[in-house]
C-alpha cells in the first residue's frame, strides 16, 4: 500500500508541477537519506546532537541551494536560518531541561523482553530530544524563510525605488501574513498525528493529567518551539534580505 501511495503521489507531482517538482523529489529523498544518516550515526555512536546539527546543515543546503538554486533570496535565507538556528540553539537546552520530557513517553510505549525490546538503550535521551526539537524547528524555519525572502524579492523587482528601511517593513509584512497559516500547520499536524491519542486522553485523562502527560507535552513543546523559531526568524530574514537586496555589490541577483 505504502509503494502504491508513493507512485501515485511521484506520478502526480510529475504530470501536474513538471520540472520543478521533479527537483522537489529528488530534494526530498535526499533528505530522507540525510536523516536517515542521522539515525544510523546516531546509532552507532556518535554524539546525537553534533550529527544532527550537521544533518540540518547538510538539508539547509540541500533545500535551499539544490531545489530553488544558489540566488540572493536563498542566501539570504540560508544565513537567517543559521542565524535563527545558533540564538534558539541555548533556548532548546533550557526548555528541554525545565520540561524534563526526554525518554520514552510510558504511555506510547512498553518495553519488555518479552516482546524482543530493551529499555536499556544507552543513549542520552536528553541530547536525543533536543535533537528532535532541532529537527521539526529547522524544517519550519526555512519554510518561512523562503517564504518571506522570495515574496520580498518580487516587491524589491517591481520597486527599485525603494529604501532599506521600507524594503524590511514589507519583510516584515509579508512575514505577518503567513505566519498564522505557518503556525496552523504546524498546530493541525500535530493534532492529526495525535488523534487517537486525544481520545485516549479524554476516556482515561484528567485535563490535569493530559497537560503533564509526557506525550502530550513532548509534541507540544516541539510544535511551540518551532512556531516560536518562525516569529523570530522573519525579521531576521526580512533585514539580511532587504541589506542584500540594496547591496549588489555583495551578492549577484538572480532570479
Amino acid at each position: 500500500m505504502i509503494s502504491a501511495l508513493i507512485i501515485i503521489y511521484i506520478l502526480a507531482s510529475l504530470v501536474i508541477g513538471g520540472e520543478k517538482t521533479a527537483k522537489s523529489l529528488v530534494t526530498l529523498a535526499t533528505n530522507a537519506v540525510i536523516l536517515f544518516a542521522v539515525i544510523l550515526l546516531t546509532e552507532m555512536g556518535f554524539p546525537a546532537l553534533a550529527v544532527t546539527a550537521a544533518g540540518c546543515v547538510c538539508v539547509s543546503l540541500v533545500t535551499l541551494f539544490f531545489q530553488n538554486e544558489i540566488t540572493v533570496k536563498t542566501k539570504a535565507a540560508l544565513l537567517s536560518v543559521f542565524i535563527v538556528i545558533a540564538v534558539m540553539f541555548g533556548f532548546l537546552f533550557f526548555v528541554e531541561a525545565r520540561a524534563n520530557i526526554q525518554g520514552f513517553p510510558v504511555g506510547q510505549f512498553e518495553f519488555r523482553e518479552s516482546n524482543g525490546y530493551s529499555a536499556e538503550i544507552d543513549f542520552n535521551m536528553t541530547m536525543l530530544e533536543i535533537s528532535v526539537m532541532l529537527m521539526v524547528l529547522i524544517g519550519a524555519v526555512i519554510d518561512t524563510a523562503l517564504s518571506v525572502t522570495s515574496g520580498l524579492y518580487e516587491v524589491y523587482l517591481n520597486n527599485k525605488n525603494l529604501s532599506r528601511n521600507e524594503l524590511f517593513r514589507s519583510g516584515l509584512s509579508i512575514g505577518k501574513n503567513i505566519l498564522s497559516s505557518t503556525v496552523n500547520t504546524l498546530f493541525f499536524i500535530f493534532i492529526a498525528e495525535y488523534f487517537t491519542l486525544f481520545i485516549q486522553f479524554i476516556q482515561y485523562y484528567t485535563f490535569a493529567q493530559m497537560l503533564n502527560s509526557k506525550e502530550f507535552c513532548q509534541q507540544v513543546i516541539s510544535i511551540a518551539v518551532s512556531a516560536i523559531g518562525c516569529v523570530l526568524i522573519i525579521p531576521v530574514v526580512s533585514a539580511i534580505s532587504s541589506a542584500k537586496f540594496k547591496d549588489q555589490s555583495f551578492f549577484s541577483i538572480r532570479k
